[in-house]
């Protein structure tokens, strides 16, 4: 298993190496900015493959994926202008929010539904990650499904031994992680429904929806 920790000085290598397995087709276990995340190539269903195997989780369960920028959401997901303005107002950041796909990601990804969930992280090296690569990154949380969400390597590697020594699976060590998750909110029906407050709360995601 390769791990790497990153601070100022390791950044740039860490962000190179993390590029080059992920376009290998690996997964790398990566900070963000709510807990630790395994990510991949969203377009590649052998990547959807290998995390539904290493998570134990049930494929009817769809994934999120990380954009780059708004342009890159709306290309994969029919977003309204008056949608795109919430978006810039919680974007980067730690909301989700589902959007009425357009078709062009693997089904696995979404398991067969009409639906996707997205957002842009509010993480430096995330963010620098999707920079670097031509689309977008499936996210999940790193642990096995049922299991917390992974805080530190320490349980990254402690849920995934079988990957040890493996080439495609690459770790990003950014020391303890307070694990809260994003909000949730979604965007398929007629009316705006928060499922889901983290570290946005449904107050304040209430005041963006809906302005006095």
């Amino acid at each position: 298993m390769n791990t790497i920790l990153l601070d100022d000085s390791s950044y740039h290598a860490a962000l190179l190496q993390t590029e080059q397995v992920i376009r290998a087709g690996g997964i790398a276990a990566v900070p963000t900015d709510t807990i630790y995340g395994l990510a991949g190539d969203a377009t590649d269903e052998r990547v959807l493959e290998k995390l539904f195997a290493l998570k134990q989780r049930p494929k009817e369960k769809p994934f999120p994926i990380f954009v780059k920028d708004i342009a890159a959401a709306r290309w994969f997901a029919y977003i309204s202008d008056a949608k795109a303005r919430f978006l810039e107002k919680v974007w980067p950041g730690a909301v989700t929010v589902l959007f009425d796909h357009k078709g062009k990601l693997p089904m696995a990804l979404t398991a067969g539904r009409g639906s996707i969930g997205m957002r842009i992280p509010d993480h430096r090296f995330v963010r620098g990650l999707l920079e670097k690569l031509p689309f977008p990154l499936v996210e999940t949380s790193a642990n096995v499904s049922g299991r917390p969400p992974a805080e530190n390597s320490a349980e990254v590697k402690s849920y995934f031994p079988e990957a040890a020594g493996e080439s495609d699976f690459f770790i990003v060590d950014a020391g303890p992680l307070e694990a809260v998750p994003s909000a949730v909110v979604d965007f398929t029906r007629d009316e705006p429904i928060i499922v889901r407050s983290g570290m946005m709360s449904k107050k304040e995601l209430d005041m963006l929806l809906y302005p006095a």
